[in-house]
This record gives structure tokens, C-alpha cells and sequence, in this order.
């Protein structure tokens, strides 16, 4: 597998302006006293990314290249995973277009990124109400895989589609936000680091998740009897992970506050941006200075 570079913003300007009117007129652009104009507007729908632009949503997305030395988009960044949607977009004889605004914003050896910019006001796809957001990207018109076409070649393939009264087939790749989880490390005073902070997604491990961002964590004995030498001290957020099994709780019944990371994970349901705050080997003596951290003298003599 090997990963491809797209090269953002620079082929929206080389696109040919003029194409056959029939290709245009399924898109976006109309004829005007002989001359090609655009829509005055494009609709976008409303979803919880109000910002929502293909602009913005371009840099998420990266090609990678199989065996076959196929192109496939994948997200750019493991913040986001994407999902495939089929829309089926009708027509008809005498309103044949699809009303879908598309533009080019990457290029590729043999390719490009073509994402959808939004529907046009009062055409078949905006009247319809199909499921199609700015920064999708077709892989699919009909029976025929379009990712990673440039815009000539995406046009092409949806002219080829089974004309009107027949309804459009599309499937599209979409990027979605993962929910993450903010994560802030403590270390002991006497180690002098700074504080390590890094977001974890949901169902992920705490131990891989600390290893993962070069946090030290101790081993397990050689003899499998745990000591729990992995765990840590939950300072804000408990909420955050998913609760103890019986088994953790036993082990850990003396120090409330504590998780042992190789078996905590952070909640399936934990909330997008909540935070958990940790610090890591609390030694009986950090412990104690926290049950009294006045420093004040607890035993009577008489």
C-alpha cells in the first residue's frame, strides 16, 4: 500500500471552462441568452458542522494506492474515519440534471479530488432531500467507481449513467469526527516532566494509549502476579473511563482513585471534548501526602 500527496488548490483553475452544454447543464450551470452561467445560490444542508465546506473538509482527505495501483481516499488524519452512503437522486424526462455542485480540489498522477460543494437551490437532488454534504467525495455512479477522478473525468462517468426518467445512483465517501477524549498526564515532583497531554478515542486502551505517546509505564511481573505497577491516580474526569470490572475493583479497593491502565479503557459513551486527568505512579508516599497534604500530624501520644 502506498500513500499518494494530493496537491490541494492547484487544478480548481485548470479546469476547462468550456464543456458540452448537456455535461454542464447537469450539474450546475445554465444557459443565459447563449452564454454559460453559474447558479445565483447553492444550498447546503444543515448538519451540526455548520462550518461545513468542501474547502475545509479537502485537507482531511489523502489517496492511498493498492495493489492494483487503484487510488483510494482515506482520512488524512485519525481524528476523523469516513463512511460510505448510497444516495439515489430522482429525475425526470424533463428535469434530467442532477443538481449537484462539484469542484476539483487536489490533483494526482492520474487523478485528483472532485468533492461535492453543495446542491443547487430547486434542483432534483435539493428537492429530493438526498443525503449529500460539502467535502463528500462519489466513488461510485451507478455500476462505476469514479474515486479519485479528476473533475473531467467524474463529469464523464455521471453523463454516462442511465439517462432520464432513470434515477441517479450515487455512492459517496464522507469524512466524520471522531469523538475524542482530552487526556492530561501528571508525573511525580521528583521527576521534573512536564505535564503530557493527548486525546484518546472511545473504547481505547489507557496503557496502549500512554505507550503510544511515549509515556513510561512499568511492566508486569515476570511471574504474572500483578502489583499494580501500571496504575495511576485519576485526578478529574473518572467519568471518562468505563467502570472498574469486579476483578480491577478488588485490586484496587484500597485506593478509590486509582485505575489500573492496562485494563481501563475510556467509555464507549464518554462525551466529545471531555477531559481526564491522570497521574501516573503514585508511590504510598504520594499517596499518603495526598490523604494528608497539610503534612499534619495525625497519631496522638499520651
Amino acid at each position: 500500500m502506498r500513500l499518494e500527496t494530493l496537491v490541494l488548490g492547484a487544478s480548481a483553475d485548470e479546469r476547462p471552462v468550456s464543456r458540452r452544454l448537456e455535461e454542464l447543464e447537469m450539474f450546475v450551470l445554465t444557459e443565459v441568452n447563449g452564454a454559460l452561467t453559474p447558479p445565483q445560490r447553492a444550498v447546503r444542508r444543515r448538519t451540526r458542522l455548520r462550518a461545513r465546506t468542501a474547502e475545509g473538509m479537502a485537507p482531511g482527505w489523502k489517496a492511498t494506492t493498492d495493489e492494483t495501483g487503484a487510488y483510494e481516499l482515506i482520512p488524512a488524519s485519525y481524528e476523523y474515519r469516513y463512511q460510505e452512503i448510497f444516495v439515489e437522486i430522482p429525475r425526470t424526462a424533463e428535469s434530467p440534471g442532477l443538481g449537484v455542485l462539484l469542484e476539483q480540489f487536489g490533483t494526482l498522477e492520474n487523478g485528483g479530488l472532485t468533492l461535492i460543494t453543495g446542491l443547487v437551490e430547486d434542483g432534483n437532488a435539493a428537492n429530493a432531500g438526498v443525503d449529500l454534504l460539502p467535502g463528500d467525495s462519489i466513488v461510485k455512479a451507478g455500476g462505476t467507481r469514479v474515486e479519485c477522478l479528476d473533475y473531467d473525468a467524474t463529469v464523464d462517468a455521471l453523463m454516462a449513467l442511465p439517462p432520464a426518467p432513470a434515477p441517479a445512483g450515487l455512492m459517496v465517501k464522507r469524512l466524520v469526527k471522531v469523538p475524542f477524549v482530552n487526556i492530561k498526564v501528571m508525573f511525580p515532583r521528583e521527576e521534573n516532566k512536564a505535564d503530557v497531554t493527548f486525546k484518546m478515542r472511545r473504547g481505547a486502551s489507557l496503557r496502549a494509549e500512554l505507550l503510544r505517546n511515549r509515556v513510561e509505564m512499568p511492566t508486569c511481573c515476570e511471574d504474572m502476579n500483578c502489583l499494580c505497577n501500571c496504575a495511576v491516580q485519576v485526578r478529574k474526569g473518572a467519568a471518562v473511563l468505563e467502570p472498574p470490572s469486579t476483578q480491577e475493583a478488588q485490586m484496587i479497593k484500597k485506593e478509590p482513585y486509582w485505575r489500573l491502565t492496562c485494563r481501563a479503557c475510556v467509555a464507549r459513551d464518554a462525551e466529545d471534548g471531555s477531559e481526564l486527568v491522570i497521574r501516573v505512579r503514585p508511590d504510598l508516599e504520594n499517596v499518603m501526602r495526598r490523604k494528608n497534604p497539610f503534612g499534619i500530624e495525625t497519631s496522638f501520644k499520651f
